[in-house]
C-alpha cells in the first residue's frame, strides 16, 4: 500500500504521531479515501513510572514485544469522488485527532498500550 506522509505530531507523551494518507484509485475518476496514524513505541522503563515493574516483568515484556511496539489506527470511505477526496481526507484526520487523539496524547496511553500488547501476546 502506498502511503504518503500528511502530518507528524510530537505528542504531549514524548511519543510521535504521524498521519498518512494511503488513498488509492479504484475508478476514473473514484478514490478509496484512507487515513493511518502510526505511533512507534521505544520501550523504555520510564513508560511504567505510574505502575512500576519488576525487572523480571520488564526483561519479559523486551522478551516478548522486542525493543518498541507500533500503535495503529486504519480509517477509510469508499468511492469518493475525485474532487471531493481533500475534504474527505481532511475530516477524517480532524475526526481522529478530536476524538482518538486525546487518547494518544495522554501520558499514560504508551506504557498502557505496551501492557495490553504484551498481555495480548502472552494469552
Amino acid at each position: 500500500m502506498e502511503k504518503t506522509e500528511y502530518k507528524k505530531i510530537e505528542l504531549e507523551n514524548n511519543q510521535t504521531l504521524v498521519i498518512f494518507d494511503a488513498s488509492r484509485k479504484i475508478g476514473a475518476d473514484a478514490y478509496v479515501v484512507i487515513l493511518k496514524a502510526v505511533i512507534d513505541i521505544k520501550i523504555e522503563r520510564q513508560l511504567f513510572s505510574d505502575d512500576p515493574l519488576s525487572d523480571f516483568k520488564y526483561q519479559d515484556i523486551l522478551a516478548t514485544l522486542g525493543d518498541s511496539v507500533t500503535y495503529e489506527y486504519h480509517a477509510e470511505r469508499n468511492f469518493i469522488m475525485d474532487h471531493e477526496k481533500g475534504a474527505v481526507f481532511e475530516n477524517l484526520v480532524k475526526t481522529f485527532l478530536d476524538n482518538l487523539g486525546q487518547y494518544v496524547k495522554n501520558p499514560k496511553f504508551p506504557g498502557k498500550f505496551v501492557l495490553k500488547e504484551y498481555k495480548d501476546r502472552t494469552k
